[in-house]
């Protein structure tokens, strides 16, 4: 008895931990988030170009990490603003 009021306590935890994911998924963030976000995205590609460029240029033990560092970061936030204005959505649909 005890073995099935614990799985059924799990699948429930497990069924609410789902739900609460899609409503996530489904969800765009506030506005001021999404202003902020094309804020960064606005100014960030400039930002990563120029710091790699002096990177590059300099003895820095760490550039080639550093580097991807900043171009990983440069797609992350593109990633991010891309999702704030719903474009993510368009783009997963065309995808499959």
């Amino acid at each position: 008895m005890r073995k099935q009021v614990e799985t059924i306590l799990q699948a429930l935890l497990a069924a609410s931990l789902a739900v609460s994911l899609m409503g996530c998924a489904a969800t765009r963030p506030p506005q001021r988030i999404q202003d902020a976000i094309h804020t960064m995205n606005r100014h960030m590609p400039e930002y990563v170009t120029e710091a790699n460029k002096a990177l590059a240029g300099s003895e820095h033990p760490d550039k080639e990490r550093l580097i991807g560092m900043g171009e990983r970061l440069a797609d992350a936030v593109d990633a991010l603003d891309r999702w704030a204005s719903g474009k993510e959505e368009v783009r997963e649909e065309a995808e499959r």
